[in-house]
């Protein structure tokens, strides 16, 4: 019995997640390729994750990380801050979300009070999917950047089996599309260009490691690894050089389509 209540919660909570993820995407301007849910941020033995996830790059890049629940009782309401509270060391802005109802109880006033002094926001998901935002999110000016970069990572490569070719694409991609015009231009760029564009330093590159699992990201197994994958594709054409790491990438039309909207890159 017990079994199969938590199932049936658990089915709820997946209905909330669709109609949040479209709050995000209607009200919040968050790219439609970088909202989903249940993004993972495992940090060393830590487990975390987000129930929804939104980012954004209209002017300043913007990272949501929402966390709710179908009953949001006294006790699970706390939970739910609590996850909340932590989320925050990774997002610009942090929501917790739940049914409308759960919101009519007076016994949850004093965690109301303290989603409003963490500046967390409170969204009321109402039958008929919609969402009413009863408490403004805060702006969170404590988020590092490097952070922010590995959550980006993590929006990016998620259900991508094998990521880091596509990562480099992406860097060029994003590389052409901040450094020139491509519909007037050559849509080329050295690979060493791309590559330093992406691992900007070591510390970043480590955690690259641990997001995609333990492997060599050298400027040269990169590359080796970025030929096998796009050598002879349709996307990309590779002009080779006396050096591989000077080699240069030119997008085809089909691969300038093929990129998504930039994220990775400041």
């Amino acid at each position: 019995m017990l079994q199969e209540r938590r199932k049936e919660i658990k089915m709820y909570e997946k209905e909330l997640y669709p109609t949040v993820e479209k709050f995000l995407k209607a009200q919040k301007n968050c790219l439609s390729e970088y909202v989903g849910t249940e993004l993972s941020l495992k940090r060393g033995k830590s487990s975390l994750r987000a129930d929804v996830f939104g980012v954004s790059n209209q002017g300043k890049k913007s990272i949501y990380l929402c966390e709710g629940k179908r009953e949001l009782k006294h006790r699970t309401f706390g939970k739910v801050v609590s996850e909340a509270v932590e989320v925050l060391k990774y997002a610009d802005y942090v929501y917790i979300f739940g049914p409308a109802e759960s919101f009519e109880n007076e016994d949850l006033e004093d965690q109301i009070s303290k989603c409003e002094r963490f500046g967390i926001g409170i969204l009321s998901v109402e039958e008929g999917s919609v969402v009413k935002e009863l408490l403004e999110a805060r702006r969170n000016d404590d988020v590092k950047e490097l952070d922010k970069k590995e959550v980006s990572l993590r929006a990016f490569i998620r259900d991508i089996e094998k990521p880091i070719s596509d990562i480099i694409f992406q860097a060029a991609f994003e590389y052409i599309k901040l450094n020139q015009d491509i519909e007037v231009k050559k849509p080329c760029v050295s690979y060493i260009d791309a590559y330093n564009s992406i691992f900007t330093d070591e510390e970043f590159k480590e955690r690259v490691r641990r997001v995609i699992g333990h492997r060599t990201l050298t400027d040269r197994d990169v590359r080796k690894e970025f030929q096998r994958r796009y050598g002879s594709s349709r996307y990309i054409r590779i002009e080779r050089k006396a050096d591989i790491l000077d080699d240069v990438i030119c997008f085809t039309e089909e691969g300038l389509r093929k990129g998504k909207s930039p994220i990775l890159l400041n």
